[in-house]
């Protein structure tokens, strides 16, 4: 096998995870996939109190940190459309969410940006991680979040509208990466505002 970073051959060293749990393999050599670093970050929803979305969102967990190796990682998965990439967390993102019970909910992309990214980067590590999932949102401005504040971001009314029916349930949303936590707020908002019991989060990445 060729690592998927690198381009170098390598051989998947098996471990207690891929002989008892049956862990995907990640398609990067040991050198590559040694780069991204676990993310030790405390996720606290502090600069939420007091807002509209004060108790929207129960948990969210992170799986890695922004790095330089995951800022390449993610250049060339998005915008250079390598999607054969999304293969690379498969096997941590596949234990994360067994873990965890509730109905997966992925972030949406506007359908304009669909068009320009050619694939939901989203669903598609979902789809790697062979985690089921449910469309229950519509992401319903193309407005960008990225280069906007906290505050700014918070201020941005309906991001999203349901699509389905929510049920009285949990549900665990999922996005390739936390920053400011305005994205994952807004959805858990929608989400418990029609009936959810409990909102989870889960990321790749935490900003």
């Amino acid at each position: 096998m060729k690592c998927l970073i690198c381009g170098a051959p390598y051989k998947s060293p098996p471990t207690w995870s891929k002989l008892f749990l049956y862990e995907l393999d990640s398609s990067t050599c040991i050198r590559c996939f040694g780069k991204f670093e676990k993310s030790q970050s405390v996720i606290d929803f502090a600069d939420f109190r007091g807002t509209p979305f004060d108790g929207a969102v129960d948990s969210v967990f992170s799986l890695y940190s922004y790095n330089e190796a995951m800022k390449e990682y993610l250049h060339q998965y998005k915008f250079l459309q390598d999607v054969a990439l999304a293969t690379v967390f498969a096997g941590k993102l596949q234990q994360a969410f067994q873990s965890k019970e509730g109905i997966v909910v992925p972030i949406p992309m506007h359908p304009d940006k669909l068009v320009l990214r050619t694939f939901a980067q989203v669903d598609e590590l979902l789809n790697a991680a062979q985690t089921s999932y449910q469309h229950v949102l519509s992401k319903i401005t193309t407005e960008a979040q990225g280069k906007k504040t906290k505050k700014e971001r918070l201020k941005t009314t309906n991001l999203f509208e349901e699509i389905q029916t929510i049920q009285p349930t949990n549900y665990i949303l999922f996005d390739d990466i936390y920053t400011t936590g305005a994205t994952i707020h807004h959805a858990a908002k929608i989400l418990k505002d029609a009936g959810a019991k409990r909102v989870e989060a889960i990321t790749l990445i935490k900003g």
